[in-house]
This record gives C-alpha cells, structure tokens and sequence, in this order.
C-alpha cells in the first residue's frame, strides 16, 4: 500500500474511525450518567456541517445517535471522493520544468 497514492483514503478512514469512537464514547458515556450529559455535544461538534442539517430536517430525537454516526460516516465518504478526484488530477497534471 502505497501511502502517497492512498491519502485521501488515510485522511477519510481517520476521520470514518474518529466518528465511530466518539459515537462509541457517547453511547458509554450517556449509559453511566445519572442525569443528561452533554457528551452527545461531541458528535455533533464531530460531524457539523451535516449534524446541523439533520438538526433542522430532522424533528425530536429520532435515533439522533444513529443519525449523527450515519450523517459523519456519509461525511467521510465525501471526503475521500474528492480527495481521491483531487488526486486524480494531480496526478494526471503534467510535470513542469
């Protein structure tokens, strides 16, 4: 594997795993509290901008954990699909010089 030829892969992988930890985290975390906790904040500060389109679209706390998690993981997927187009044109760019 190639690290120069599957950044763009890294970088959304990283930012795929982050999402899943912090939803991870959030759901320990609201388990063992007594009262409500702000970790939920985490997730959303995580996955903004699509958080706060789901926020506005989606009324009450409609499995609002699932629809953070699924609105960052879609996040990651736009992320490596114009990181690996931006790499594609890079590459394809003749040399200078």
């Amino acid at each position: 594997m190639d690290g120069r030829r599957n950044w763009p892969a890294w970088v959304a992988g990283g930012y795929a795993v982050a999402v899943l930890a912090t939803t991870v985290w959030v759901q320990v975390a609201a388990a063992g509290a007594d009262d409500a906790s702000f970790a939920g904040i985490w997730l959303i500060a995580l996955t903004i901008p699509g958080s706060l389109l789901a926020l506005l679209l989606i009324p009450g706390e409609l499995g609002s954990l699932l629809t953070f998690t699924v609105v960052g993981l879609l996040q990651a997927l736009g992320t490596w699909y114009l990181l690996e187009r931006l790499r594609v044109r890079r590459a394809r760019r003749p040399a200078r010089g």
